[in-house]
């Protein structure tokens, strides 16, 4: 019997986030690197697999191969044609920032890597902020335009 589950891009990140903080213990004892600097492989299979499962099919809709949305650490140099992340900071109030990944300063995840965009979608420059007071939407470009999602259904 299919259902309809209601849920927004913050509560997936968040869900993504927590699958991540949850597999950190099992990966060290299997001796795979996950703190930045140090991850190799290993990690970027299995992030990029809960990333697309949690995160990318229910946005889409579906489980595929090639979701039209950007890549998880990706670095992209324009932003205009693809659907992304967006974020929304109150340390940056006034600029576009694309969610890359999430990044392990002090704590595992406390800060996020983003770039940040020009008004034409393009990257000036990548940084790291603190994951605190962020809110994420979905931007999804259609003909040009830019529609910024928050809430949505899944058929489950």
């Amino acid at each position: 019997m299919e259902s309809m589950w209601s849920t927004s891009i913050n509560y997936l990140l968040d869900i993504f986030k927590g699958a991540l903080l949850s597999i950190i213990p099992w990966l060290d004892k299997a001796k795979i690197n996950w703190k930045d600097g140090d991850a190799y492989d290993d990690w970027d299979n299995i992030v990029n697999a809960l990333f697309e499962n949690i995160v990318c099919s229910s946005i889409v809709g579906e489980v595929s191969k090639n979701y039209p949305i950007a890549k998880y650490n990706y670095h992209y140099d324009d932003y205009s044609n693809i659907d992304f992340i967006i974020i929304r900071s109150g340390e940056y109030t006034n600029e576009n920032l694309a969610f890359i990944s999430f990044q392990s300063i002090s704590d595992p995840f406390d800060n996020i890597k983003v770039a940040i965009l020009n008004s034409s979608f393009k990257v000036v420059k990548r940084a790291s902020i603190k994951n605190e007071n962020i809110d994420f939407k979905f931007c999804r470009n259609k003909n040009g335009e830019q529609e910024l999602i928050d809430n949505f259904e899944v058929l489950i």
